[in-house]
């Protein structure tokens, strides 16, 4: 039989994925997919017993692939995309990552399979207030999972890779000092709302707010227009409808050979 396998995935880039998938295979008895991120349709061949991985993006694939893999369990990190939206990451300082609407796409996603037995939903802020109560969560809705250490413990039994250390600033004791940065960083904040004037509305279908408010922290910031980094690099930008529609195709003819093959090494493993 297969073995049942824990992939992380996120609202988007900056979520928090990095953290909670080193929580798990420092903290739970899992063996770790890569060294840091992975495809949803990487398995791998040496492995006994419980599995993780994470890839952020792979919220697209995931509620497909539930359907038919019952050894696949997702945890959606879910965070404020004001946080999201102002963070960056350790191997771009002074940089921001991403922008709100891969926040807003993937929540979309979520809500299709957020009812599902084997998908969960962890959020950042619960994490890192309340590590040790949201790991005792993990391990109820897993029941696979054989607790080791603690999640308030990660500091001291950790060892993370150098892409996974870089994401995370470094092995530190959890804390929630992040919690709320964009108050911080309102330049950012006000540039991303003036382009997604949805954000309001999302914060507060998340629950993130209960109403439209915090907007008056923005009167009179003048907006930092800085380019992402996922949009600098952004394979498709500045191309013609042509060539997006190409690549959208080519990227879909990918996924179906990729999930191919993965429901191939599936069917060998039963």
């Amino acid at each position: 039989m297969k073995h049942p396998r824990i992939h992380v995935v996120g609202s988007s880039p900056r979520s928090g994925t990095t953290l909670l998938f080193e929580l798990l295979t420092s903290c739970f008895d899992v063996g770790k997919v890569g060294s840091h991120e992975v495809s949803l349709f990487q398995a791998p061949s040496d492995i006994r017993g419980p599995y993780a991985s994470k890839k952020p993006t792979d919220l697209v694939h995931a509620a497909r692939v539930l359907r038919w893999d019952p050894s696949l369990h997702i945890i959606y990190m879910q965070r404020d995309p004001r946080d999201i939206v102002v963070s960056e990451h350790g191997s771009r300082p002074g940089e921001y990552w991403c922008d709100y609407d891969v926040w807003q796409r993937n929540q979309r996603l979520r809500s299709g399979i957020s009812g599902h037995s084997r998908f969960l939903e962890c959020r950042y802020e619960d994490l890192v207030h309340a590590p040790d109560r949201e790991q005792a969560r993990i391990a109820a809705a897993f029941p696979f999972l054989k607790t080791l250490h603690l999640f308030s413990e990660f500091e001291k039994v950790s060892q993370t890779s150098e892409s996974a250390n870089l994401a995370l600033k470094g092995v530190r004791a959890i804390s929630g000092s992040s919690v709320g940065s964009w108050r911080n960083k309102l330049p950012r904040l006000a540039a991303q709302l003036q382009a997604h004037p949805e954000m309001t509305r999302g914060l507060v279908e998340s629950g993130y707010e209960p109403d439209a408010l915090w907007v008056a922290a923005l009167e009179g910031v003048i907006p930092d227009n800085q380019e992402s980094v996922r949009a600098m690099h952004n394979v498709l930008r500045n191309k013609g409808p042509i060539s997006k529609l190409a690549a959208r195709i080519a990227r879909r003819m990918g996924t179906f050979r990729d999930e191919g093959l993965y429901a191939l090494g599936y069917r060998r493993a039963l």
